[in-house]
């Protein structure tokens, strides 16, 4: 079949395109994918827990609207949500490894609500990839972030009882998230998304000012891990950026990477002292490393199934519980591991961190394959996520229920993996001028026809 009549007929069987009109459509499915990412940035639920100085009841129904929103985008193009899907196979097996999680764990109506909730914003993330373009994707990514962001130093100018942090860390800015590490990471994102926005098309510059604002942000919170994200991010940024000018730069930037990351690893496996000596910092990563003590210790009591999927740190009253084996053993009462990976370890044992571990190298193999031809949306894919894998190892942000850094890390396994199985461009139909014979053979004729479709 010739792409004149495979284009009119893609027009055809699109239902869609006849029940609503194109530029309704967009209108609706932005706005759906602008509210997804605005339920896993959890806006919705810290903001009335601030106004409220408290744990409220009765919002968990945020979580159902994301989860309507994901399966809604999703059915609007199945096939292709499932494909893409399919392609990112670790995750749905992580997904399905949650789900078994509830038959050992202590709380299977917890572990089965999130196991649900997480499955859904997986297939919302395949649904956005399949959608949207990566211009797209980071048009809205930009415009939730930015929007927040300029809420939050506002709050925390105008309004400190808000904007700031009052119980522990006073002054430090939070704007409207529950703590300043969520607001500082949010912030290295934006700056991030912002710069590859405005690479990917010059009517977007004007949100430049996004990245100063996100610097001041970041400031206002003191921390120094959002800090060494948005460095680390806009280097990854600024080399993959080089990679696509010239094939010469990508591969002396490959040995560089290697050389510099094989010195790190012998920096911190041999001199570790030495070096947060000259950082001025101390070795146990603020306490850190009693908790990562005392969760590999309980983590190895079931090496092969872990406790369940949301089952540990969501239970802190029960005295069976490992939540208070681990509390007793450092001697405070922490929220989380500190460490996805030791936490994946801690829920869904051994097969977990394998499957985390498979989703990562998935995720890393498609977005690398694609740096050299992906564009902007290749270069904030890469510096996204390596900002993500790097805090990863110090906070608990991977393989979480309707969370924006997991749900982020999904969709660019999911928008890269797309872009090498079903690329997005779709060839328009080319003119198929008459054949005529011309001075005695056959040639083109010299005045073609009109294009049957317009550009």
């Amino acid at each position: 079949m010739t792409d004149s009549f495979r284009y009119p007929l893609k027009q055809a069987i699109e239902p869609a395109a006849v029940l609503i009109p194109h530029a309704l459509g967009r209108l609706l499915r932005d706005a759906c994918v602008i509210l997804f990412f605005l339920i896993h940035l959890q806006v919705f639920v810290s903001v009335p827990i601030k106004l409220n100085g408290g744990p409220l009841s009765g919002l968990g129904f945020v979580w159902a609207i994301g989860s309507i929103l994901g399966l809604g985008l999703a059915l609007t193009k199945p096939l292709r949500t499932a494909a893409i899907a399919l392609g990112v196979f670790p995750f749905v097996a992580l997904c399905l490894w949650a789900y078994v999680s509830s038959t050992w764990t202590a709380n299977p109506v917890d572990t089965l609500r999130a196991s649900t909730f997480m499955t859904c914003s997986f297939i919302g993330a395949c649904a956005i990839a399949a959608h949207l373009s990566w211009e797209e994707i980071l048009a809205c990514l930009t415009l939730s972030l930015g929007s927040l962001m300029i809420l939050s130093v506002g709050l925390a100018i105008a309004v400190p009882s808000i904007g700031q942090m009052t119980d522990i860390l006073q002054g430090a800015w939070s704007g409207v998230w529950g703590e300043k590490q969520a607001m500082g990471m949010y912030a290295a994102l934006l700056i991030l998304a912002s710069l590859a926005l405005a690479l990917s098309n010059r009517k977007y510059w004007p949100c430049l000012f996004l990245v100063p604002l996100s610097l001041v942000a970041i400031i206002g919170t003191t921390g120094k891990t959002a800090i060494l994200m948005s460095f680390m991010g806009i280097a990854v940024l600024s080399v993959g950026w080089l990679v696509q000018k010239d094939l010469r730069v990508a591969i002396a930037t490959l040995w560089t990477t290697i050389v510099v990351g094989c010195v790190a690893i012998y920096a911190l496996t041999q001199g570790k002292e030495l070096v947060f000596r000259l950082l001025g910092r101390t070795p146990d990563f603020t306490g850190r490393t009693e908790v990562w003590r005392e969760v590999a210790y309980v983590a190895d009591k079931r090496p092969m199934t872990g406790y369940g999927f949301h089952a540990v740190w969501e239970d802190q009253t029960s005295t069976a519980g490992p939540y208070q084996w681990i509390a007793e053993g450092t001697g405070f009462f922490p929220q989380n591991a500190h460490s996805s990976w030791l936490d994946v370890t801690l829920q869904l044992g051994l097969p977990g961190l394998v499957l985390l571990a498979a989703c990562m190298a998935i995720a890393w193999i498609a977005t690398l394959v694609r740096l050299r031809n992906g564009g902007p949306g290749a270069l904030f894919a890469v510096s996204a996520l390596a900002t993500l894998m790097m805090i990863s190892f110090t906070e608990s942000i991977l393989m979480s229920s309707m969370d924006m850094p997991w749900m982020l890390v999904m969709l660019i396994a999911a928008k890269s993996m797309q872009e090498l199985l079903f690329p997005t461009s779709i060839p328009m139909p080319r003119p198929f001028p008459n054949r005529g014979y011309v001075h005695g053979r056959r040639d083109i004729a010299p005045f073609p026809p009109k294009r049957p479709f317009p550009r």
